[in-house]
C-alpha cells in the first residue's frame, strides 16, 4: 500500500470534520498543530523499530471517517455487583448508559467540558509530542472531541469498582477517537475495569489517547478486557506517571478483535513507586495482538513486575516488546520482566523482545523470554496417565492461561476470564470441566 494514502485520507477527513468539532479557537489550533506534526513525522511503519511487527496495511485500510451510530443492543454486564458504569459509545460519553459516581469520584464528560470551558480541558489533557510512539495519539488529538476525565479525590477509596466501557456500535465502517484522563489524588484507591467491545459486525477502528496520574501513596487496580468482534480493531496510547509510594496494577486480557496495538509509557517518578503489569492474549485466524511497553525507573527503591503470555494458532500473530529503563537516580530498583508464549500451529507467530537498560549499580534486574510449542515431556507424562493427545494438549494450554488469570484479584471477574479464555482455545469442549 502507498504509505501516503492513509495520511491523505486522514487530511481529507480532518478538513471535513474539524469545523464541526467542539472547543473553540484554542482547540482548533491544537488540532491543526497535531495534524501538522503527524504529517511531518508520518504514521508508523515497519521501518520503525517499535512498530515492526504490526500489520500496517490492514490497519491503514480502516476508513478514517466516523461511522454512523447504530442501535445498541442490551449489553451483558460484568459479574461485579455494585459496579458504577462509565460508558463511551463510538468515543462519546453516554450518560444514559452510565451511573452516578460514588462520593470522592468525579466523572467529567469531555465534550461538555470543551463546550463549557475549553481552556480548562486544554490544561487537563496532555498534548502528544514528538515521541515516535505518540503518532496515533496525535491522530486522536487532531480528531477527538469526546471522552471522559475521571478524578479520585485525595484519600478517597470508593468501595465499588468503576467499569469503563468503550463500545463501538459498528453499524458501518469507520474510526472513532477518544481521549481519556485518569488521576488519583494522594492516598486515593480505585479499582477500574476497562472493557473494549463492538456491538455490530462492521470494520470499526477505535483510537484511544489516554493519560494516567497516581499521586503519592495512591493505588490503582486496572483490569483491561479487549473483547472486540471479529472485524473491529483498537489502537491505544497510554502515558502514565506514578509519584512516591504509589502502586499500579494492570491486568490486560485480549481475546477479540482483528488487531490490537497497545502502547504504554510509564514513569516510576517517585521513590518506592511500584507497578505490576500482567498480560495475556490469544490470537487465531489472522488476528494480531501487539503489546509495547516502556517503564522508566526514575527514583530510588522503585519496583516493576512484568509478565506477558501469548497463545497463537492458525495464522494468528502476537508481539510483546517491553523495555525497562533504570535511570542513574534509581538506586535499589527491582525489576523483573518475562514473556512466555505458545505456538499451537505451524503458521502462527509470536515475537518477544524483553529489554533491560540499566544506568546504575545497586539494582536487582532480570528478564527472559520463551516462544515454542507445548512441552513434549509434559505431553508424554499426561498421555502415560491415560489422556489422549487432544486432552493432554488442551489441559497444558489451559494451565498456561489459568496460572496468570488466577492472579486477578477480583474473584467474580476471574471466573469470567477463565470461561472466556477456555472458549477461545482449541479443543474447548475438553475444557468444560476445567474452567
Amino acid at each position: 500500500m502507498n504509505a501516503a494514502a492513509p495520511l491523505d485520507r486522514l487530511t481529507a477527513a480532518h478538513a471535513e470534520l474539524a469545523p464541526r468539532l467542539a472547543g473553540g479557537p484554542s482547540w482548533t489550533r491544537r488540532r491543526r498543530q497535531a495534524l501538522e506534526r503527524l504529517l511531518a513525522r508520518g504514521l508508523p511503519e515497519r521501518r520503525d523499530e517499535n512498530w515492526r511487527y504490526l500489520d500496517h496495511a490492514r490497519l491503514g485500510a480502516f476508513s478514517p471517517g466516523p461511522a454512523a451510530a447504530g442501535d445498541l443492543p442490551a449489553w451483558p454486564a460484568l459479574p461485579l455487583p455494585g459496579t458504577r458504569r462509565v460508558t463511551l459509545v463510538d468515543g462519546r460519553y453516554e450518560p444514559a448508559l452510565s451511573d452516578a459516581p460514588e462520593t470522592g469520584v468525579q466523572v467529567e464528560d469531555l465534550a461538555a467540558l470543551l463546550s463549557r470551558d475549553p481552556e480548562a480541558a486544554l490544561a487537563l489533557l496532555r498534548a502528544p509530542g514528538d515521541d515516535a510512539d505518540d503518532r496515533y495519539a496525535l491522530v486522536a488529538d487532531a480528531f477527538a472531541a469526546d471522552g471522559v476525565l475521571i478524578r479520585v479525590a485525595a484519600g478517597a477509596a470508593p468501595a465499588a469498582p468503576v467499569c469503563l466501557t468503550h463500545l463501538a456500535s459498528a453499524a458501518a465502517p469507520g474510526t472513532h477517537h477518544a481521549r481519556l484522563s485518569i488521576a488519583l489524588g494522594p492516598g486515593a484507591k480505585l479499582t477500574l475495569v476497562e472493557r473494549f467491545s463492538a456491538a455490530g459486525p462492521a470494520a470499526a477502528l477505535g483510537n484511544l489517547a489516554a493519560e494516567l496520574s497516581l499521586g503519592r501513596g495512591a493505588t490503582l487496580v486496572h483490569v483491561r478486557l479487549h473483547e472486540h468482534g471479529a472485524a473491529a480493531a483498537q489502537v491505544e496510547t497510554w502515558v502514565a506517571r506514578q509519584e512516591a509510594g504509589s502502586r499500579y496494577e494492570q491486568y490486560l486480557f485480549a481475546t477479540g478483535g482483528v488487531i490490537l496495538r497497545s502502547n504504554l509509557r510509564l514513569a516510576l517518578a517517585g521513590e518506592a513507586a511500584e507497578c505490576r503489569l500482567l498480560g495475556l492474549f490469544a490470537v487465531d485466524g489472522e488476528r494480531q495482538a501487539d503489546l509495547h511497553t516502556v517503564v522508566t525507573h526514575d527514583a530510588a527503591a522503585t519496583r516493576t513486575e512484568q509478565e506477558c503470555r501469548g497463545i497463537a494458532r492458525d495464522r494468528g500473530r502476537g508481539a510483546f516488546n517491553g523495555r525497562i529503563v533504570v535511570r542513574p537516580a534509581a538506586r535499589g530498583a527491582d525489576a523483573s520482566q518475562s514473556s512466555r508464549n505458545l505456538l499451537l500451529s505451524p503458521l502462527a507467530e509470536i515475537n518477544a523482545r524483553p529489554q533491560l537498560e540499566i544506568h546504575t549499580d545497586d539494582v536487582r534486574c532480570r528478564h527472559g523470554a520463551t516462544v515454542g510449542s507445548l512441552d513434549e515431556a509434559q505431553l508424554f507424562y499426561l498421555r502415560s496417565r491415560g489422556l489422549d493427545a487432544a486432552a493432554a494438549g488442551a489441559l497444558l494450554t489451559w494451565a498456561f492461561c489459568a496460572d496468570l488469570i488466577g492472579r486477578l484479584p477480583l474473584p467474580e471477574l476471574r471466573a469470567a476470564m477463565q470461561a472466556r479464555f477456555a472458549a477461545a482455545l482449541p479443543d474447548r469442549a475438553l475444557l468444560a470441566g476445567s474452567a
